[in-house]
Order: C-alpha cells, then structure tokens, then sequence
C-alpha cells in the first residue's frame, strides 16, 4: 500500500531540532513511566511481604515508595504530552489515521488514567495506615501497564499502512483492534521490563531518606540492587526480541545505520554501568549518594539510547512504505520557537526554585508506626 501523499500543513521548525526535542522529552517521560510502573510492582511487592510478616519493615518500605506515586504519576501525564504533540506535527499522516482507526480505545486512555489515579491514592492511605495494600497496588499495575499497552498499540499501529485500509472497511466506529503483529508486544514489554531497572535506582536513592529506620534502609538498599541487576539481565533480553521481530527489510536498514550503532552501544553500556554501579552500593553500609547519582545518570543515558533505537526503528519503518520524514516541508516560525525556548527557562528556574523550596523544608517522618 502506497503511503498517503498529501501533506498541507508544513513542520514549523527544522527537523533535526524538532527530533531532539521529540527525543528528549520522551525519554524523559518513559523515565518517569518506568519509575511509576515500577514503583507498583516494588510496592505490590513489599505489601505481600508485609501481610504475610506483618513486619514494619515492610510496611515501611511499601509506603516510603507508594508516598510519591500520585507526584511521579503528574510527571508521566504532563511529560506525555510534549513527545506526543512532537510526534504529531512529524508523523501526523500517520499518527492521526491510527488515532482514530483505534479511536474509543483510545479516548478511553483519559478514562483509566482517572481510575488509575484514584486507585493510587488509596495505595497511599492504606500503605500509611499500615493497611494491606496489594489487592490496590496489582489493580493500579494493571491500569498502568493496560495503558502503556494502548499507548504501544497505536505508536505501532501508525506503521502498518497496510492495515489501515482493512481495519477502516471492518468498522469506521474505532471499536477494532489492530491485527496481530509481532512486534507489537515486544516493544511495550521492553518498556515495562526497563522498569525494573529504573526502579531499582529509584529504590536506591530512597535508601538515603533520614527519617526511616536503618532496618528500612537496609531493606530498600537491597531490593534497589537485586532490581537493578535482575532489569538489566532481563531489559537486554527483551531489547533484543524488539530487533529480532522486527522485518528483514527494518533489521537490514538498522544494521547499515551509524545511528543505531551508536544508539545501542549508549543503550547496552548505559545498562551495564547502571547496574554495576546500583549493585556495588547496595552492599554497603549506606549508599554513596553521588555514586548513586552517577547510576542513574547511566540509566537515563540507556533510555536515551532505547529512544533514539526506536526513532531509528520508525523512520526505517516508514520510509519503506513511502514516508521519509526528513524530507517534509519546513517553514520555520521563529517567533513561536523563540517563545517556546523562553517558557522551556523559565520552567527550567522554576523547577529549581521548587528543589530548592523542598530541600530547605523540614523532613517528615515516613516511618510507619502500626
């Protein structure tokens, strides 16, 4: 099938700098996609522990990370829409047909997210309360990753247009789901596996929190590193099913590009250091917070990686079906650039101004007590 040609409504910035931003700010949202994913899972996790032990420990530890769910949950909904919008205004011929081939399923992502958000404040009160909270937090997993699998679907739904014609002629009502595709599920499980990862440096950091008990840092420097560790094995396993699924023709045009290469060296030795780095501080006595720090620097630098791997996958993708994304028209709008780029500052201060805010703020106590 021959990719639709018309095209009236022109990039208003160059590409380059319009794939960087796109870039950066996805991989700043599955960051934060990958913390709450597996902050649910440490969560449901240490709830079943706690229930079955009724030790304090636990239900300490539970809550210490269920207590900024809701907050990174702000994150993963408001750094969603930066990438998104990106995407639109470069893959719109694409994205907007498979929006609405899948479009009540789709609308129905504001809908669970709603659920989702309610549910994850009851984990908060009932991790506080010293409460069992696993039936809420598998159920608040479920939501997530279901709406991460939704997500997944139409981001590769937008690069079969050979579907298109067929899933419109079965119902135009947005009903149907897309046809069975190998590389669907790959591509979703290797951004919830990476969660484990993340979560595992995420862990870690917690561990230096001065109003918990020794025997819950303890228990948060361990479960940071056994995560770190067991993501990184199983992130690399599921990293390379996404390559291996994906078409002769795609597989082809990745291993010729530079590009990739350099993606998935940065990916693959990201990973490695993460998790080297996130397993030497949890066997200590107390984490070295800017060693820590620099682990999670190596995540972040593997995520980017994964992004620019998955760009690389989608413009192959598209451009073997008649969509070259570099050669769009571009009439840049510098105005509107230029008060993009100062609202990004002024955002960027106010960020700071905020860390700072919380930093100087008295510290309160997570301890669970009952």
């Amino acid at each position: 099938m021959e990719f639709p040609i018309v095209d009236p409504i022109p990039v208003p910035a160059p590409i380059w700098l319009m794939k960087v931003l796109g870039l950066l700010t996805l991989a700043l949202h599955f960051v934060s996609v990958q913390i709450l994913i597996g902050s649910l899972l440490a969560v449901w996790i240490l709830s079943l522990k706690a229930t079955s032990t009724q030790s304090l420990t636990y239900k300490t530890a539970a809550h210490v990370l269920a207590r900024r769910i809701t907050i990174v949950m702000t994150f993963v909904i408001n750094l969603g829409i930066p990438p998104l919008l990106f995407a639109q205004v470069l893959y719109g011929r694409a994205l907007y047909t498979s929006s609405v081939l899948i479009g009540v399923i789709w609308i129905g992502v504001v809908f669970i997210l709603m659920l989702d958000y309610w549910v994850m404040y009851q984990i908060v009160y009932r991790t506080g309360a010293g409460k069992p909270a696993s039936l809420m937090t598998f159920i608040a997993l479920v939501l997530s990753a279901g709406v991460g699998r939704i997500l997944s679907m139409n981001m590769t739904l937008m690069l079969k247009p050979e579907v298109w014609k067929g899933m419109y002629a079965q119902s135009a009502l947005g009903f149907h789901l897309p046809p069975p595709d190998p590389t669907a599920i790959p591509r979703w499980l290797f951004i919830i596996t990476g969660a484990i990862l993340t979560t595992g440096l995420w862990t870690l950091l917690h561990s230096s929190i001065v109003t918990i008990d020794d025997d819950v840092k303890a228990l948060l420097r361990k479960l940071g590193g056994h995560l770190s560790v067991i993501g990184a094995v199983i992130v690399a396993v599921v990293g390379y099913f996404v390559y291996s699924t994906q078409p002769a023709v795609v597989q082809a045009g990745l291993t010729d590009s530079l590009y990739f290469k350099v993606s998935a060296a940065v990916w693959c030795g990201g990973v490695v250091l993460a998790a080297v780095l996130a397993l030497s501080q949890s066997v200590r006595k107390a984490i070295n917070v800017p060693v820590t720090l620099v682990a999670c620097l190596m995540g972040f630098l593997s995520l980017c990686g994964a992004v620019c791997c998955r760009d690389g996958i989608r413009d192959i993708t598209l451009s073997n079906v008649g969509f070259d994304v570099w050669n769009r028209t571009v009439v840049p709008n510098w105005g509107v650039l230029g008060i993009f780029f100062l609202l990004f500052v002024i955002t960027l201060v106010v960020v700071a101004w905020l860390l700072l805010v919380m930093k100087q703020a008295k510290p309160v106590s997570e301890q669970v007590t009952q």
